[in-house]
């Protein structure tokens, strides 16, 4: 387990299996007003200079303050058991990931559940958050497809598909159930095990023979319809 007191590593590694690092003075505050545990706030000025935080950290830190912060416990699937979720069975891109994060949280999303992919401690992630990683359970799934089969008894899983069976988004049908939204990679979207899962695979009708857009893009898109929908 790495140690605290050893602070300096911890800046230089960013993330480990234990601890992650937060960036930014509005990072730190909503860091600071939320549960999670804040280890060490270090200052610009006070406990490093510019300089030194920007060797640590491997690029030129312009922000004026730095947090190292304890990773919380996953949480349980049952922390999920009501609200619109949002499910990423893969995701590569940590800027991608935190600006799903902040849709979900600004559109009235109850939690993001992850499968593979990046970490949401990642430093872009938390940057493209905007904060919004401490206001909103986040689920590191460790069998992602038990927790799918699960949570088909609370929500309505609604896949985001290209596939001959979607249906564009508008003529989704009503459900009396919480809707679980499953968003894909970009490149080759979801699993055909992931697929045959969903109740619904739905698309987003577009024009001038554009076929996708930007999964973040999309997040913010499909959250806003299905709140208009349900709300």
């Amino acid at each position: 387990m790495e140690k605290t007191d050893d602070w300096k590593h911890l800046l230089a590694k960013r993330e480990t299996d234990t601890h992650f690092v937060v960036e930014g003075q509005l990072a730190v505050q909503r860091l600071q007003d939320s549960q999670y545990e804040v280890e060490k706030v270090i200052r610009i000025g006070e406990d490093l200079t510019r300089r030194e935080a920007s060797n640590l950290l491997g690029f030129h830190f312009h922000r004026g303050h730095l947090a190292i912060v304890r990773k919380p416990e996953n949480p349980p699937l049952s922390a999920f058991s009501h609200g619109t979720l949002v499910i990423l069975p893969e995701i590569a891109d940590p800027g991608n990931l935190g600006t799903i994060i902040r849709n979900t949280a600004a559109l009235g999303g109850a939690g993001v559940i992850l499968g593979s992919g990046t970490s949401p401690y990642n430093a872009k992630a938390i940057r493209a958050s905007a904060g919004n990683l401490f206001r909103l359970p986040v689920r590191r799934s460790p069998d992602l497809l038990k927790d799918l089969n699960q949570l088909s008894q609370t929500h309505t899983l609604l896949g985001t598909s290209l596939s001959e069976g979607s249906i564009p988004l508008t003529e989704l049908p009503e459900t009396q159930k919480n809707i679980a939204l499953l968003l894909g990679p970009e490149d080759f979207g979801l699993s055909s095990e992931v697929e045959t899962l969903c109740l619904h695979l739905v698309h987003l009708p577009m024009s001038r023979s554009v076929d996708s857009l930007n999964v973040a893009s999309a997040s913010a898109i499909f959250l806003h319809e299905l709140r208009k929908a349900f709300p």
